[in-house]
């Protein structure tokens, strides 16, 4: 059952390698040859995948797929997409959006990539019904696989259209775009470029049409019309910033060479086998490819090759740390963020494959030894500290003793850990601070040095979340403070004149307002609550899953006679009305005047939610009061 598995995959495994060594120009290295009669020369292709080196052709098959630039798919009428019958709703959140939209913009300004051209993965259509009399020439199509995307990029152009809108001698800029989601057609009727099932389409077809009403409730929408609503105005607050000249190359650039694959079966029932033949249903992902080449193309003996095949599995098996078994999505990202830290680039989804296996010869060719060796000192090293991590298990910290420092050192990674798992825009940190991991496990770095670089990863992540940087801008400081780390030098990774800054937009942040403002408050509450345990000589408490509360509700009977409406707006979500707490309260809690919740703050073990229980009243004066003590904690804490 094995070989057949290991069979399967090697298909897969075959297609990636060949367009990785001829498309993107990385020279070949044979770095072995066992079983060299079974190889073919030219490839280097082990014995077990040889058969795919010649292409079979279905000769009785009239599936189409043709190459496209986005220009061409979003021009005229010849593609119309209707996702009346697709089975999903839109799906995607603000981290898949994102992983595209970064990718597109770091690409159009030529940033960590060496290849042009972006490859959006294969869409799967099957021509519907058209009425020529009604919309002229044209065709429309049912969308099988690729929803996700296309409605995506629908919103991406509307975006963009809306943020040329008004701008001077950008009128026919937005009369393209706007052709582009309605694609106009003389004396025909109108048509949208895409059309979602009638109970998630409403904001979507005001979106296009850019008639969309800002004022209707989010609550009163259904999941899929809320993620569109969310996904646009997302999408917005990115593209905006941009100047016109970044945003009318970055339009360039998607229409010019970005491309997808469109696939036109000749039926419904052969678009469905594809979508399951892709590896829709057999839940092949670039990991798996991965560990065929570690496992076989690049282990020098064949039995070796299964030993870590078996290992492999073991280490990606359900998540039990004590048994050092950690899951395969860590496995995955460790391996994601190594690479990403050894090349100095960021991994585009549909490149992961590629650069992973350039990771792996680069490591193999530096360190001359083969696929065994590099799964015990990359793979495995790297997913089992990535899991200590994320779970807060600081295991080089263990037999040191307590000192201050190590204390400092668990606040810091506390609070990056708080981040980058709830906070997407910091996630480029994690690759930081995994390597500082490693190294502090292998006794290759002095605590001083690691408190040191741990500080400038707070600094770098409290730039990102308050600066919005671009997702070019923030790879560019994480791989220079990683080359400080590589190069052990001393490295300064914001300004003075940004930290100045930053003070400023800590303490005037809105964080109430949103989830992602409530997680960020969550740890930077926690960092200053930390820092005053710390200095009692106090324990910080094991790793759980904290809240905050505003101590002044949203409610007006709560505040009524301690507040006026002015007062109210401008505490209500600022960071010294927000308590942070051991457990989430419920909503009766929550609502509570001040005097119901001091029961509650005295039994917190966080210093600065268990002083609110010292207060008579909370009113202005008193949130002054806390905000005086929080603004020194953080000029403490990081130097600001």
């Amino acid at each position: 059952m094995k070989q057949f598995l290991i069979y399967v995959v090697s298909n897969h495994i075959f297609s990636v390698i060949n367009s990785f060594n001829n498309g993107i120009g990385i020279v070949k290295h044979n770095i072995y040859t066992p079983l060299k009669a079974s190889y073919k020369e030219e490839n280097d292709v082990p014995f077990f995948m040889s058969i795919f080196n010649s292409p079979v052709r279905d000769k009785g098959s009239k599936t189409v797929t043709t190459r496209v630039p986005l220009g061409n798919l979003f021009d005229s009428r010849e593609y119309v997409f209707n996702c009346v019958r697709n089975m999903r709703s839109y799906e995607w959140k603000l981290k898949e959006v994102d992983g595209l939209l970064d990718d597109l913009i770091d690409s159009s300004m030529g940033k960590f990539y060496s290849n042009k051209d972006y490859e959006l993965n294969q869409i799967i259509l099957v021509p519907a019904e058209w009425d020529q009399e009604r919309y002229g020439l044209g065709c429309r199509y049912d969308v099988v696989d690729g929803q996700q995307r296309l409605v995506t990029l629908c919103l991406i152009f509307a975006a963009l259209r809306e943020c040329f809108r008004g701008e001077k001698d950008m009128e026919d800029t937005v009369t393209e775009l706007s052709n582009m989601l309605n694609p106009p057609k003389t004396r025909k009727d109108d048509i949208l470029r895409i059309e979602l099932r009638e109970s998630d389409d409403a904001v979507l077809n005001n979106i296009l049409k850019g008639e969309l009403d800002d004022e209707k409730s989010v609550k009163e929408m259904n999941i899929a019309n809320r993620r569109i609503f969310e996904n646009y105005k997302h999408v917005l607050s990115i593209l905006k910033p941009l100047s016109e000249e970044e945003r009318v190359k970055f339009l360039d650039y998607i229409l010019i060479h970005v491309h997808m694959l469109v696939c036109v079966p000749e039926s419904p029932m052969i678009a469905r086998n594809i979508v399951m033949s892709q590896g829709k249903g057999m839940d092949i992902e670039p990991i798996d490819e991965f560990k065929g080449l570690v496992c076989f193309r690049y282990t020098e003996e064949e039995i070796k090759g299964y030993e870590i095949f078996d290992e492999w599995d073991n280490l990606a098996s359900k998540t039990d740390l004590e048994n050092d078994t950690v899951g395969r999505d860590i496995v995955s990202n460790a391996c994601l963020l190594r690479a990403s830290a050894a090349l100095r680039s960021k991994i585009r989804k549909n490149d992961q494959t590629q650069v992973l296996e350039l990771w792996l010869r680069q490591d193999i060719i530096q360190k001359k030894y083969d696929g065994k060796q590099f799964f015990l000192q990359n793979v495995k090293k790297s997913s089992l500290a990535l899991a200590n991590f994320r779970f807060g298990y600081y295991i080089f910290l263990l037999d040191i003793d307590r000192s201050n420092l190590v204390k400092t050192i668990s606040m810091r990674l506390n609070f990056l850990r708080q981040l980058v798992s709830t906070v997407s825009q910091t996630k480029d940190i994690e690759m930081i601070l995994l390597e500082l991991i490693l190294r502090a496990e292998n006794n290759d770095i002095s605590l001083e040095k690691l408190d040191h670089y741990l500080h400038q990863a707070e600094y770098l992540s409290l730039w990102i979340i308050f600066f919005k940087p671009t997702s070019a801008q923030r790879l560019g400081r994480c791989f220079a403070l990683l080359d400080s780390i590589f190069t052990s030098n001393i490295f300064e990774v914001i300004s003075l004149e940004e930290k100045s800054s930053l003070k400023d937009e800590i303490i005037s942040f809105q964080y109430g307002l949103t989830s992602s403002g409530k997680y960020i408050a969550t740890g930077i509450l926690e960092r200053l609550n930390s820092y005053l345990l710390v200095k009692n000589n106090k324990e910080l408490p094991q790793s759980s899953k904290l809240n905050v509360e505003q101590i002044l509700p949203l409610q007006a009977k709560a505040w009524e006679d301690e507040w006026n409406e002015s007062e109210k707006d401008a505490w209500v979500n600022r960071l010294a009305n927000l308590a942070l707490l051991s457990n989430k309260p419920t909503l009766k809690q929550s609502r509570m005047p001040f005097a119901g919740k001091k029961t509650r703050y005295q039994q917190e073990i966080w210093p600065l939610s268990h002083d609110l229980a010292n207060m008579n009243v909370w009113n202005s004066n008193s949130a002054a009061e806390r905000y005086g003590v929080v603004i020194n904690l953080i000029q403490t804490i990081w130097h600001l």
